[in-house]
């Protein structure tokens, strides 16, 4: 029984290891590596601070990536906010 959860243990902290060294992408990047825009949700309330934002879901294959945009950002979509490295998390 211990090997089991020590196991256990050592799955979880491998996969935490592994969530933690996806990169994070411009949105730009993503969509010229071919992903595909699956949703658009705009959320607002507790979970954003009440702030609004758009969470993009995009797909590539198995690949998913979630951006995040500030509402202004959304509607705006400038060059700058495209191209921001630290705009979109990347999971393999």
């Amino acid at each position: 029984m211990k090997i089991i959860a020590a196991l256990a243990v050592i799955s979880l902290a491998s996969a935490a290891a592994y969530a933690q060294e996806q990169p994070q992408q411009s949105f730009k990047t993503i969509l010229g590596k071919g992903y595909d825009i699956k949703s658009v949700t705009f959320a607002k309330g507790e979970a954003t601070d009440n702030r609004e934002t758009f969470v993009v879901t995009l797909q590539k294959e198995k690949s998913v990536a979630v951006c995040y945009f500030a509402a202004p950002n959304w509607i705006s979509l400038s060059s700058s906010v495209l191209e921001d490295s630290k705009r979109c998390d990347v999971r393999y």
